[in-house]
């Protein structure tokens, strides 16, 4: 499934056996609605744990918090676990401020061995 919105955007791979979702742009009410339904899809077909790289995250407002929570829910009531990579500072203090950066496990760089070339992304 496609995102063909410029202002946010989706990628998806597998790496040592994690999910590693990539967001990048705008995350607000509009990402949220055009980026649920891939996220719904990934995750329910993937049964491993997983990472949401946000570091090219560009602007998180109430729309994007909202989707970071379903994809918490959702890796939750599949019995996996969640770690998000922390966006730039302007960016993550939306988490801050709303207290939800508490109930992530938070990671400050996404680990070496989950680095992969753009290249070898699979777009959503």
């Amino acid at each position: 499934m496609g995102i063909s919105d410029p202002s946010f955007g989706l990628r998806h791979r597998v790496v040592e056996g994690l999910t590693v979702l990539t967001l990048h742009g705008e995350l607000d009410a509009w990402a949220d609605q055009e980026l649920e339904p891939c996220l719904r899809e990934f995750l329910d077909r993937s049964g491993s744990d997983v990472v949401v790289d946000l570091r090219q995250v560009t602007f998180l407002d109430a729309g994007g918090l909202r989707l970071l929570v379903r994809i918490r829910n959702r890796t939750a009531a599949g019995g996996r676990t969640l770690r998000l990579v922390r966006s730039a500072p302007r960016v993550w203090r939306v988490m801050a401020l709303t207290r939800l950066d508490r109930s992530f496990t938070v990671l400050d760089a996404l680990p070496a061995e989950l680095e992969v070339p753009d290249d070898d992304d699979v777009p959503a």
